[in-house]
């Protein structure tokens, strides 16, 4: 899950908010929102630079002006907990 963030920057393309895509993951088996997020999250801050420039206007809406700054917050896990990142906890849905 999440390897390849090849899916995730073309959703990133297609919508000027996260609040317009929804991931849906299964669940179960032990696999919690939370580790599917965190799991995202160490993703993305190893593409940190092309995840940005998939869509820099979703991240600087959010605001995270730069992809170094959006390394920066994932490497901290900044997405996965801090309140002004919930919107993009909130794309995360889990199915059992």
């Amino acid at each position: 899950m999440f390897r390849d963030l090849g899916q995730f920057k073309a959703y990133l393309r297609e919508i000027d908010s996260f609040d317009k895509l929804y991931i849906i993951q299964q669940g179960g088996r032990g696999v919690t929102r939370e580790q599917i997020i965190d799991q995202l999250e160490r993703a993305i801050a190893k593409d940190a630079e092309n995840v940005f420039n998939a869509n820099r206007n979703v991240w600087i809406n959010m605001g995270i002006g730069t992809f170094a700054d959006l390394e920066r917050i994932c490497s901290a896990q900044g997405l996965s907990s801090a309140p002004a990142f919930q919107i993009f906890r909130n794309i995360i849905q889990t199915t059992n």
